[in-house]
This record gives C-alpha cells, structure tokens and sequence, in this order.
C-alpha cells in the first residue's frame, strides 16, 4: 500500500513538473514593464518583487501586449517603434523580431494589440515616411495588420493624423483608436462605424476636449479611462474630465462616455477604474481615489516623491502601482491609501511602460 501511494505522489509531482515547465514561479498577478534600454522586468503581484528581467534586441521597449491563449507569449515595440519583439516570459528569452517598414517606406508603431478571436493576427497603430532621394513625404497614419505565421502585413487600415493607442472590444468585433477623438473600425472590413468626438465634440454645449494617452490601463476593470482637460467657454474656467470605453460592450451599446468638469483643471496624468468598477484613480503628483458614480474625492495621497505618470491596479483592487516616472514602482494600499513598499527596477527608464497581467 506504502509502495502503491509512493509511486502515485512521484507520477503527480512529475506531472506538476512537467505543467509548470521552467515558467518563474508566479503570483495571481505579474507585473510587465518595458524599460528605455532593451530590458523587460517581470514582477511577481504577490511577493511584489522582480523575477526576471528580459533582454531585448531593441532599445527604448515601448506598448506590448499578449496572447490570451498564452499569456507567456508577448509581443512588445522595440527600437523606437521600428519593430517588434517576441518574448518568452516562460523561458526568460526573446525569440524573435518582426521588422517594420521597407520598400522606402520607414515606420514607428505606436501601440499594438491582438485581434481577441484571431490572436494570430496583430494590429499596429502606425507612422509612415516615404523616403525618396530628394526628400521625405509623410504618409497617412495607418494601423497595419500582420499575419505572425507570415510575419507579412496583410491589411492597412487607415486613420486619422494624431492618434496614439488602440483598443480593442472583448469579442473582437470593433477596435478603437484613441487621440483627439476616438473612432472605432471593424477590424475584418477596415471602415470606420462609429465616432466619439473629444477635441470635435458632437454633443451641443461640450467644449472641445484636450486628452493625453499614451498608455492602456484598463486590463482589470475591462474599462479604459483617459483624462481631459478643457476650458469652459461661458467663464473661461478651466476644467478636468475623462472618457471612458467600455470594452466588454459594442460601440452601439454605449460604450463610450465622455464626462466633462468632475473639477477645476489640475494636472492628473492618467487614471484606472477599479476591479468592480466601483472606484477610480488618478495620479502624477498626487493620488486621487474617486467615486465612479458620483465622481467625489474620497481619498488622496500626496506624499509621492516624484511625478508619477501611469497608475494600474491589480487584479483584487487592493493595491495600486505607481509607475512612468523613471525606475521606481511605488505600491499603495486601495483602503488606507498609504505606501507599501518602493520597487527599484533594473534598467533605465524615462516613461516606463507596464501592465498588470491576471494570472
């Protein structure tokens, strides 16, 4: 009997063993951040510590994203947007580079992301230069569509000038693209189907809307929140606000909303819904921590000791992570709103980017 369940424990641990591969050992949540110079940090959300950091083959990594069949798969922008990297967050290594651009025509992506029903194809928000012997002729911004068995582009999808990230809907149907407005495409057909109009409002009364967005923060809530600020044109007050795009929904579902004045005009970076979508963030010299509903102050930290310019939370909503200000991730509580712990990363960094991966 003793031999018998002997032999059964040794058959299930090698099994485990054989599951976990040499993955690092992971917490329910990781931390992913690019640095300045070809580093990649993996963060561990339980132990909040770094596990492994990756090396690129390109410096300044920029956006990235993962394959949700695969979260070990990441596919990250490398040398100032000229090409993109695929990592192996399971055996600590780079495993190749899909470079842009050719034929004359020179390229930077900005922000990429994966189609969600076809993870084989990834969209590249995208600048184009041709490049001629007399001289360089600026082309239409497109999000280009690439086959990673082929590693060839497939489709262009034009877009307007001045636009920074790109989302994409849970059920794959419609993607967005966020700068001075937000417009949303079918990603099979290429057209535009719907409109959001924030330095255009469409919405009579609404001041025209000035938003900075350069990173996505919405892979927890399913909801990405970006700030606005503007100026009122009945008392020349100015004012913040923030729209949101909610992607568990389809654009003719009302997914997007544009809330105007939650306040007078003080400089917040950028912001993140929590979890449950009861609260939300935002920060840069301070932490703000607002009702979702009523858009109330309900908390601040002010004790931050630098300007932090990106904000994620995990996956329970009871920490969040402070980062984009240089090597330093700062980790608060949600309820007290005081500081857990300073993670210095490995690496340089200017405006890091990172993401919370659910595990």
């Amino acid at each position: 009997m003793k031999r018998t369940v002997f032999f059964a424990m040794v058959l299930l641990g090698t099994a485990l063993l054989l599951a976990s591969g040499n993955s690092p050992a992971l917490g329910k949540d990781i931390l992913l951040q690019g640095m300045l110079h070809n580093k990649f940090n993996v963060l561990d959300g339980d132990k909040d510590e770094v596990i492994a950091t990756i090396t690129t083959q390109g410096k300044k990594v920029t956006n990235f994203t993962w394959d949700p069949r695969d979260l070990d798969k990441i596919y990250t922008i490398t040398d100032w947007g000229q090409q993109i990297e695929q990592l192996d967050l399971g055996a600590k290594k780079w495993v190749r580079t899909i470079r842009l651009g050719g034929g004359g025509v020179k390229v930077r992506a900005l922000d990429i992301e994966l189609h969600p029903a076809n993870p084989n194809l990834l969209y590249a928000l995208s600048l184009r230069q041709r490049w001629l012997s007399d001289e360089i002729v600026d082309m239409t911004p497109a999000v280009l569509v690439i086959d990673l068995t082929t590693e060839k582009v497939v489709k262009e999808i034009e877009i307007p000038r001045g636009c920074t990230n790109i989302f994409f809907g849970y059920d794959g149907s419609e993607f967005y693209v966020t700068g001075r407005d937000v417009f949303v495409y079918d990603p099979v057909s290429g057209k535009q189907v719907n409109f959001l109009g924030i330095g255009h409002p469409t919405t009579t009364g609404v001041d025209p809307q000035i938003s900075l967005n350069i990173w996505r923060l919405h892979d927890q809530s399913g909801m990405a929140l970006i700030l606005v600020g503007s100026q009122n044109s009945n008392n020349n007050l100015m004012y913040q606000g923030y729209y949101t795009i909610d992607l568990r929904k389809k654009s003719t579902e009302g997914s997007m909303k544009l809330v105007t004045d939650i306040g007078p005009l003080y400089i917040q970076f950028s912001g993140v819904i929590s979890p449950d979508r009861k609260y939300y963030y935002t920060v840069l010299n301070t932490i703000e921590k607002r009702d979702f509903v009523t858009n109330r102050v309900l908390a601040t930290a002010a004790d931050l000791d630098k300007s932090y310019y990106t904000i994620q939370i995990s996956s329970d909503g009871k920490k969040l992570y402070l980062g984009g200000g240089g090597d330093t991730i700062l980790i608060y509580n949600t309820d007290t709103m005081k500081l857990q712990k300073r993670i210095d990363t490995p690496g340089d960094a200017v405006l890091t980017h990172f993401r919370v991966q659910k595990r």
